[in-house]
């Protein structure tokens, strides 16, 4: 699944509240055409700062999912480097081992 989607799922109830109004509301009586417009405009103005708050909600959750991934990135690089480091000195500790041992049968 896409990443976007985890951030997402929890929103997506929120969202639906906030949109099903403007699907199920029940038809304007006769207006005249500039009332019509009149409403029209203010119920787009009315999902418009709706959208806008909803955003700002997902952006900030996406803010605080990119610094937990920051972190946690931050923590397996040094975790990396401590099992390179770890891994060099067992190298090293072959090698030595590794002519100690070629000694002792040249000396024998």
């Amino acid at each position: 699944m896409a990443a976007w989607f985890t951030v997402v799922a929890p929103l997506i109830p929120e969202i639906l509240r906030q949109a099903r109004p403007y699907f199920t509301k029940a038809p304007q009586q006769a207006l005249p055409p500039a009332n019509i417009v009149a409403v029209q405009i203010g119920e787009l103005q009315d999902a418009a700062a709706q959208n806008a708050e909803s955003i700002k909600i997902l952006a900030a959750e996406m803010q605080k999912t990119l610094t937990g991934l920051q972190e946690a990135s931050m923590a397996l690089e040094q975790r990396l480097r401590r099992a390179r480091a770890v891994s060099l000195a067992a190298l090293a500790t072959a090698g030595v081992a590794l002519a100690i041992a070629a000694a002792a049968l040249a000396l024998r």
